[in-house]
């Protein structure tokens, strides 16, 4: 897998905001970085992301399930 955006394998600055910011997210779990940075990436100034979708509180498009599997030993009863 070739991210996107062009991440470090040191500690710095992410660019939350980057439209990239889940492909290099992936790129450094898959290699097992401890930390990431933008500081090389073309990307790292860009304050808004691409997606143009806009979501309001309730709308019915919001329609998914959240799987959670709690381990076996939690008291359920403390889960919100």
């Amino acid at each position: 897998m070739v991210p996107k955006g062009n991440p470090i394998p040191a500690r710095g600055e992410r660019n939350i905001y980057c439209p990239y910011y889940d492909s290099c997210l992936d790129y450094a779990v898959q290699d097992w970085w401890d930390s990431w940075n933008c500081s090389q990436c073309p990307y790292r100034w860009i304050k808004q992301s691409i997606n143009k979708d806009t979501f309001e509180v309730g709308e019915d498009d919001l329609d998914y399930d959240l799987v959670c599997d709690y381990p076996q030993d939690i008291d359920l009863d403390l889960v919100e």
